[in-house]
C-alpha cells in the first residue's frame, strides 16, 4: 500500500504541480455546431472487465459530453498500446507506468507522456497455490518460478532479490509462456509465477480454483511501490491538441469515478463489445481492480491519480536497475501533469 497518508500539503506532487491547482483547467465546452474530435484509445489488454469503465463511457455519453468521439480497441498488452501511442496510430493509450518508464529508457525521442496515472497499485504479484504458498521472497529459495520474457514484472525480480540480499541463483525460473503461465502453476510444473494479479486471479477462477487457495505476494511488499496503469498521450498531441488532452484525461478520470458508483452499467457496457466474457467473472475483475487496484487509502483521501514525486524516483531507479537502462528517464520527462483534471472530478471515496 502507498505510504503516503497526506491531507492538502502532501497533494503538491500532482495538484500545486498542475494547472488545476492553478486554476489554468477549464474544461472545455464545445460550440453545437462543432465537430467531435475523433480519438482512439488504446487498451492494456484484450476487452475485459479490466478496461470496462472506458466503455462505461462512450456507452453513457462521457466522452460525447467532452465532445470526443473515443473508439477504444484491445491490444496485447501495455508494450503495444504505448508503441501504438508512439507511433502516432493511436491519440491516447492505457498503459503501465513501468512499461512506459523501460520505452523511454530506450527510445526517449519518441516516448509517451503520463499525464494521470490510474492503477495506485503496481499489480504485479509472485501468485502461488495453497498447496505451496510463497508468503516472502526466502520462500522462493529451491522453488519453480515461472516467469516471462516481456513483462517488468519478471524483469525487475533480479534487481528486487539484490535489493532484498536473495540470490537469483537459489531460484529456479523457469521461463513460460503467458497462454501457459496459469495451466503451468495448475499442473505443478511450476510453484509459483510472475503475474498480475487481476488477470491471474481470475483466469484461475475461471477454472474452478477458489480465492482462498490463491496465495498474492506483491512487489510493493518487498521494495517497488510503482503505481500501474495510466493515461498516455504523446509529445506531439501535447503540443498540437492540448485543449483535447484535457477533455480526454477528464473523461478517463469520469470513466473511473462513474464505473465506480455503477458497476453493472460498466459490466454491461464491456459484454456488448465480447458476449464470450463471463460477467461474473468479468464484474469480479472489475471490482478487484476498483477496490483494491485504485482505492487505496492514498486514493481515497486525495483522489484518482495522486502520488509523490518521490515514490516514482524511487521506482524509476528499480527499473533503471532491474531493465539495465543506460538513460532512464526523469520524474519530470516521464510526466506531464498540467492536464490533471480538479480534483473534484477525481473522487472515489
Amino acid at each position: 500500500m502507498d505510504s503516503t497518508r497526506s491531507g492538502t500539503t502532501r497533494r503538491q506532487t500532482l495538484l500545486s504541480g498542475a494547472a488545476a491547482a492553478a486554476g489554468l483547467f477549464t474544461p472545455h465546452v464545445p460550440a453545437l455546431a462543432q465537430s467531435a474530435n475523433a480519438v482512439k484509445l488504446a487498451l492494456e489488454f484484450r476487452i475485459y472487465g479490466g478496461n470496462a469503465p472506458s466503455f462505461y463511457a462512450i456507452e453513457r455519453g462521457i466522452f460525447k459530453d467532452l465532445n470526443l468521439n473515443v473508439t477504444a480497441d484491445g491490444s496485447s498488452g501495455s508494450g503495444e498500446a504505448i508503441t501504438r501511442v508512439a507511433t502516432g496510430a493511436y491519440e491516447f493509450g492505457l498503459a503501465d507506468a513501468s512499461a512506459v518508464v523501460e520505452f523511454a529508457g530506450r527510445n526517449p525521442d519518441a516516448a509517451p507522456k503520463i499525464i494521470m496515472p490510474i492503477f495506485d497499485v503496481f499489480p504485479a504479484v509472485v501468485l502461488s497455490l495453497k498447496r505451496k504458498p510463497i508468503r516472502s521472497l526466502k520462500d522462493l529459495v529451491g522453488a519453480k518460478l515461472g516467469v516471462g520474457t516481456a513483462d517488468a514484472g519478471s524483469k525487475i525480480l533480479p534487481a528486487l532479490f539484490a535489493r532484498n540480499q536473495i540470490d537469483p541463483k537459489s531460484v529456479n525460473r523457469v521461463t513460460v509462456d503467458v497462454k501457459l503461465r496459469d495451466t503451468m502453476l495448475l499442473k505443478g510444473d511450476v510453484d509459483a509465477v510472475i503475474a498480475f494479479d487481476y488477470t491471474a486471479i481470475f483466469n484461475l477462477m475461471d477454472n474452478g480454483i477458489p480465492m482462498e487457495d490463491i496465495t498474492l505476494l506483491y512487489y510493493h511488499s518487498f521494495g517497488f511501490n510503482f503505481f500501474g496503469n495510466s493515461l498516455i498521450t504523446s509529445p506531439q498531441m501535447i503540443k498540437d491538441k492540448p485543449d483535447v488532452v484535457k477533455r480526454m484525461a477528464l473523461g478517463i478520470a469520469r470513466s473511473w469515478t462513474g464505473a465506480h458508483k455503477n458497476r453493472d452499467q460498466a459490466i454491461d457496457a464491456v459484454m456488448k463489445r465480447d458476449k464470450l466474457l463471463n460477467p461474473k467473472i468479468e464484474r469480479a475483475r472489475m471490482d478487484w481492480v476498483i477496490d483494491r487496484l485504485i482505492r487505496t487509502e492514498n486514493v481515497r483521501n486525495n483522489g484518482l491519480g495522486a502520488f509523490e514525486m518521490k515514490r516514482v524516483a524511487d521506482s524509476i531507479a528499480v527499473l533503471a536497475d532491474g531493465l539495465g537502462l543506460d538513460k532512464a528517464p526523469t520524474p519530470q520527462t516521464l510526466l506531464d501533469l498540467n492536464f490533471m483534471p480538479p480534483a473534484s472530478e477525481r473522487i472515489m471515496g
